[in-house]
């Protein structure tokens, strides 16, 4: 692989602390498997000791194909290139005995989060408030407080809730035998942190640290990353500060500017010249970036040509905007031999999507909308894995009680209320009360007998996955009367034979990783159900369609894409940036955020704004995004402009 002057100083850089910043297109992931092969092949690097870490599996598996062009099958098999979050499973896995946990433990995903919260704070209907408490709970976790520390600094009254509700959750999770994806960096950072013995002996497991993405770390991976590496330590981070879009999972550009500090001998490698994006394009984003403070000044740059004006749209209302994009669309693919799938259309969020659509179907324009829902969070995956869930871990009470009348066995809510009671009371799991003598004395003798016919096949079918584990789900299937249930429960044909299908989908897969390949070592049930879980953890896993179709996505969810042609819709105040980072003041993620929908055009940029928007049923006049007025205006082309005076000189200001 080619590399520039730049890229290769950054390959061969392989002493002490290195901090690579990779501007949009500047070819980081080249850089980072040009890196591990020159480790491996010209310095002698043993590859188990080669440690790459990633954030979506997607660019795990990017890199493991790419590198099999230049190494062997065993080689890539020792190299250990995963998401921090299986990272830090591998840790506890490996200190399990220190830990003092089950092996057997299970996983949570946000879906598991939201659904016991409802439990536990009785707020089944307030979405915001739920969602707030999992973000909640989260900085919490990631700053390494306890329940009981939280308790001492509560003052408001939704403060001590939110303390009440953290404590409750914990223990649930604790009594359980779960861990939710936070505790994957938090457990292995807290162990390095209390025993120096452990810690040093994986400082010394690894002798290369390589992290992808690097401004998406939480404060908690940062502390992962110093507790694996010392001042001393080989290591290269890439990443852009500029790209930082992830506050609300965590993610912090703190963790960039305290690199410095906390490794003196930091050596800063900038990598500005873009591959991808013509140079009206890559001016226009350095330009609405240079509002942001910046530690690390740099300024992108393309060989490529300069490119037309980009175009600002302007429309009356909603409908308006989206039928001149359409217009132009249609009117490029008739004369320029562009194609559908040349255009991506990306905003701020989904609900701005429903227009579109509306207007595509009119005008006969092929889309593929990115919904981000995961294979893994659709309802029937989530039931068959809960049973899966439960066969491995039998404490495990939320899948015992997600699964205990799915399909209906005409165990109700009453029933499992007074066996969550009766196994509080005693102190042990929902499966074990209710093979427990004591659960006749609270329920019914028909229901007992259901129960005991439930918990009879769940220990005949643990003891199938042992055996012939690969034929477990199609057992449990087939036991349950599943596709007779879905049919029932679902009663629209299309959406029978898509959920039928996944099943099977899933089944296949689970038999595939059992077997294992010349790429990935077979797998045991528990590993199987983790992988699973964790594939949760970011919602950008699905790629573009490749059929000929227009791209519809969110800002976020484009990270990592390139398209010929970019829209970027809805660039009004309030809307990008968005009204609550209004309010927070936190603009500067939203002009990342823009920056980074900006830098996904290969050729051309298109930036869409409407007068008037449609908001709780009433008609509301816009104001256009301040990130418009901090663009070159020499580089723009307004379709009309309409703007008052007085209302580009605010904006200016």
């Amino acid at each position: 692989m080619p590399l520039n002057d730049i890229q290769e100083n950054a390959v061969k850089l392989i002493y002490g602390p290195c901090l690579i910043l990779a501007g949009a297109g500047s070819g980081k992931t080249k850089v980072i498997i040009n890196k591990i092969i020159y480790l491996i092949k010209y310095c002698q690097y043993e590859p188990k000791n080669v440690i790459a870490l990633t954030f979506t599996n997607k660019a795990a598996h990017e890199i493991k194909l790419r590198l099999l062009k230049y190494l062997n099958i065993s080689q890539i098999k020792q190299i250990v290139i995963s998401t921090f979050h299986s990272f830090g499973l591998k840790i506890i896995k490996k200190e399990i005995d220190f830990l003092k946990l089950d092996s057997n433990f299970s996983l949570f995903d946000e879906k598991d989060q939201i659904t016991l919260l409802k439990k536990i704070t009785n707020h089944k209907n307030d979405t915001q408030l739920l969602k707030n408490l999992v973000c909640m709970i989260s900085y919490w976790k990631n700053k390494f407080y306890t329940p009981a520390d939280v308790e001492l600094v509560s003052k408001s009254s939704q403060e001590k809730d939110f303390a009440y509700f953290y404590k409750k959750y914990e223990n649930y999770l604790n009594e359980s035998n779960i861990l939710d994806f936070d505790d994957l960096i938090c457990i292995p950072t807290l162990l390095f942190k209390r025993n120096k013995i452990i810690k040093k002996r994986w400082q010394k497991k690894i002798t290369y640290l390589l992290i992808d993405e690097y401004q998406d770390t939480s404060s908690s991976q940062y502390e992962l990353i110093k507790m694996l590496t010392n001042v001393n330590s080989n290591f290269t981070l890439v990443g852009d500060d500029d790209q930082s879009i992830y506050s609300w999972r965590g993610a912090t550009t703190q963790n960039i500017f305290l690199l410095k500090k906390d490794f003196p001998n930091l050596k800063v490698i900038k990598m500005e010249q873009n591959y991808r994006s013509y140079g009206r394009i890559l001016k226009a984003a350095n330009k609405l970036i240079s509002y942001n403070p910046n530690y690390f000044k740099k300024k992108l740059f393309s060989k490529l040509k300069y490119g037309n004006k980009i175009n600002v749209i302007i429309g009356k209302n909603e409908e308006v905007e989206a039928e001149k994009i359409a217009e132009k669309i249609i009117f490029q693919c008739s004369t320029d031999k562009i194609q559908y799938k040349d255009y991506a259309i990306l905003y701020r969020g989904n609900y701005q999507s429903q227009i579109l659509e509306k207007i595509f179907l009119k005008r006969n324009i092929p889309y593929n909308i990115s919904n981000n829902l995961s294979f893994f969070s659709r309802p029937e995956i989530k039931d068959l894995l809960s049973y899966l869930r439960l066969i491995i871990n039998h404490n495990d009470n939320y899948a015992f009680a997600k699964v205990l009348n799915t399909p209906c066995r005409r165990i109700g809510i009453t029933t499992l209320n007074k066996i969550e009671k009766l196994a509080i009371k005693r102190k042990i799991s929902f499966f074990q009360i209710s093979s427990d003598p004591e659960i006749k004395n609270v329920l019914r003798v028909s229901t007992v007998n259901k129960i005991n016919e439930f918990i009879s096949w769940i220990k005949k079918i643990t003891l199938l996955a042992i055996s012939k584990p690969s034929n477990i789900l199609d057992v449990i299937i087939h036991d349950i009367e599943y596709e007779s249930w879905l049919s029932k429960f679902l009663k629209e044909p299309e959406k029978i034979k898509a959920s039928i299908n996944n099943i099977y989908m899933l089944s296949n897969w689970v038999k595939s990783l059992i077997k294992g390949s010349n790429f990935e070592k077979p797998m045991n049930l528990l590993e199987i159900i983790t992988k699973m879980t964790l594939r949760d953890i970011i919602n950008n896993e699905k790629k573009p369609s490749d059929a000929n179709e227009v791209q519809l996505m969110t800002l976020h969810s484009s990270k990592g894409l390139e398209f010929s042609s970019v829209f970027i819709i809805g660039m009004s105040e309030g809307v990008l940036p968005n009204v609550k980072s209004i309010n927070e003041n936190n603009i500067e993620e939203e002009r990342r955020l823009t920056y980074v929908g900006m830098t996904r055009a290969k050729k051309q940029l298109f930036l869409t704004y409407c007068q008037t928007r449609i908001k709780y049923g009433q008609k509301l006049f816009t104001v256009p995004s301040r990130f418009l007025f901090e663009l070159p205006e020499e580089d723009l082309h307004w379709e009309q402009k309409f703007f008052l005076t007085n209302s580009i000189g605010n904006r200016k200001k």
